[in-house]
């Protein structure tokens, strides 16, 4: 009887990599568009949008705020795709500007030193900078 439970746990062991490969690149069984297929190498681009910089800067125009440039070592640290520098200070932007925003959930704008950060609140990672902004 113990033979039973040996050739599952092989037959999976054989049909799992076979089913890695068929998600990395092999192609799918299912036509395109539908919802069972897996696209393991798409990736979502996310960004300041055109507008949305419009009227951020626009907003700091109309309403100056005094903000410091950042210490050369912290600013350098600074790029997408790059954590959050562990000791910056969170800044949001003011709520009346939030309010004109487009929502973006998922995502944290912060005010360091003259730039705006869009952050995932998730992981802390920059994923666009709208430089001097301010």
């Amino acid at each position: 009887m113990p033979i039973r439970p040996v050739a599952i746990m092989l037959s999976l062991a054989f049909l799992l990599p076979a089913g890695l490969v068929h998600a990395k690149g092999g192609k799918p069984d299912n036509p395109p568009g539908s919802d069972s297929a897996i696209d393991i190498g798409a990736s979502i681009s996310v960004s300041f949008g055109t507008e949305e910089t419009r009227l951020i800067r626009d907003y700091f125009a109309a309403n100056p705020y005094n903000a410091k440039p950042l210490p050369p070592g912290i600013a350098k640290n600074l790029a997408r795709g790059k954590p959050l520098p562990p000791g910056i200070a969170k800044r949001y932007l003011p709520s009346d500007l939030v309010a004109g925003l487009p929502p973006r959930p998922g995502y944290d704008r912060i005010i360091a030193g003259t730039d705006i950060l869009l952050v995932a609140v998730a992981t802390g990672i920059i994923v666009d900078i709208l430089s001097d902004a301010l």
